[in-house]
């Protein structure tokens, strides 16, 4: 099986932006996982710069911590996927002032439709795009429903990702919330109805 990439999820990425020792734990982390995919030949990291708690403000600080990041997945050959968590203008203000090869984009459907539904993400870094999270919800949480079970145009989407830079792969980040009421048909299938369920989402949605 190839591994396209991991995904890093730091405990605490807001603290990359702030002057105090966890910053600095979470640089000293995420570079670790950048060394991890250089020895296991993993060629992408997905990360989260920013969380969902409280916008963080963007200071010199936090754009030094990352352009260190960076340099290390330079010269480890690693590619860094910055995701559309939260607070866009952290990630407008990151690839307005850092101009890498090895730094671009991943989307998360899911997270544009409940956060922020007309941020457009991918006519705003489309042509940086290296990872693609997909999922559904109805706008009222990250429920991680599977395409075509919320009320995301995956048609429309669909062209958007056509107009974007090609990946390899489409990640279904559906692992979904069984308290949620639109994920109640899910919990009555075994494992395998479901992953068949999935597979047949997913060629839904590559077919033409």
């Amino acid at each position: 099986m190839a591994i396209d990439n991991i995904h890093i999820v730091p405990n605490n990425p807001n603290s990359l932006w702030i002057d105090d020792s966890a910053g600095e734990q979470c640089l000293e982390n995420l570079i670790l996982c950048v060394n991890d995919c250089k020895k296991h030949e993993i060629p992408m990291a997905v990360i989260h710069i920013t969380d969902d708690i409280e916008p963080v403000p963007i200071t010199d600080l936090g754009m030094d911590r990352i352009k260190k990041l960076v340099d290390v997945a330079e010269k480890q050959g690693v590619n860094l996927a910055f995701e559309n968590l939260d607070h866009l203008e952290n990630l407008d203000y990151i690839f307005q002032h850092i101009d890498s090869p090895r730094l671009g984009f991943c989307y998360d459907s899911g997270t544009e439709h409940y956060r922020y539904p007309d941020a457009d993400c991918l006519s705003r870094y489309g042509k940086r795009l290296f990872a693609v999270h997909l999922y559904d919800n109805v706008g009222d949480g990250w429920t991680h429903l599977l395409p075509y079970d919320g009320t995301i145009g995956w048609k429309k989407l669909k062209t958007k990702l056509s107009n974007s830079r090609k990946v390899d792969y489409y990640t279904f980040e559906v692992n979904f919330n069984r308290k949620h009421e639109k994920s109640a048909p899910y919990t009555k299938l075994s494992a395998d109805e479901y992953l068949a369920l999935a597979y047949q989402r997913a060629q839904q949605f590559l077919s033409k």
